[in-house]
C-alpha cells in the first residue's frame, strides 16, 4: 500500500491541472449551448472526458445539461460561475466511468439545489411560514448529499469496517482480550 493510500480523508494532494471550465455561448429556446472559454476545441473536449471518467462527449453534454439546470437561482438564468464550480466538485471525485461520474453529478446537484435552498433561507424567501419546509428541504438536501459522497467513499475504499471498542467492563470470574481480533487469520489456519 502507497503512504498517500492511508491518508485521513481531510488531507488532500494538490491538482496537477485546473479542471476543466465551460463558457455558455448562447441560450435557444430553454436549450444552453456550451463552448470551450480557450481557444482548443478538442483540448477542451478531452480536459472535459477526464473530468467526467469518460470517452463519451454525449455523456459529458447530458451531464453539463443537468448541472446548468441545477445551478440556476429561482428566477435567474444559466452561470459560467455555478456550472464550472459543479465541474470542479465533479473532477475533484475523479471519477473513473459514467457510474462514478453520475453519482458526482448527482451530488454535485444536490450541493447546489442545498445552497440555493440555503440562500432562500437567509433572504427570507418566502417569510416567517416557510422557513420550517425551507429548512427541512435544505437538511435533505444536505444528507443526501452526504451520502453520496458516503457512498463514493466506499467504493473507492472496498467498504470495509472496523469496529472499535472504546470502554469495555470484565466483571469478576470474565475474560477479556486486550488487543486487535483478526478473525480472517483463523479462517485461513483452519
Amino acid at each position: 500500500m502507497r503512504e498517500s493510500e492511508n491518508l485521513p480523508a481531510t488531507v488532500r494532494r494538490p491538482r496537477a491541472t485546473p479542471p476543466a471550465t465551460i463558457r455558455i455561448k448562447g441560450i435557444q429556446g430553454n436549450i444552453v449551448s456550451f463552448g470551450s472559454p480557450g481557444p482548443g476545441d478538442a483540448e477542451w473536449r478531452n480536459q472535459l472526458n477526464t473530468a467526467f471518467g469518460t470517452v463519451s462527449n454525449e455523456f459529458v453534454d447530458m451531464a453539463l445539461h443537468h448541472l446548468e439546470r441545477a445551478a440556476r437561482m429561482p428566477g435567474e438564468g444559466a452561470s459560467d460561475m455555478a456550472v464550472n464550480g459543479a465541474i470542479a466538485m465533479i473532477a475533484a471525485f475523479a471519477p473513473k466511468n459514467e457510474m462514478e461520474a453520475a453519482l458526482a453529478l448527482q451530488a454535485a446537484c444536490a450541493h447546489m439545489a442545498a445552497m440555493a435552498v440555503m440562500a432562500r433561507i437567509g433572504g427570507a424567501g418566502g417569510g416567517p411560514q416557510r422557513l420550517p419546509g425551507l429548512a427541512s428541504a435544505a437538511a435533505k438536501l444536505l444528507r443526501a448529499y452526504c451520502t453520496q459522497v458516503e457512498t463514493h467513499r466506499r467504493l473507492r475504499g472496498g467498504g470495509e469496517q472496523n469496529i472499535r471498542v472504546e470502554h469495555v467492563h470484565v466483571h469478576e470470574g470474565g475474560q477479556a482480550i486486550v488487543g486487535a481480533v483478526n478473525t480472517r487469520s483463523r479462517e485461513v489456519e483452519r
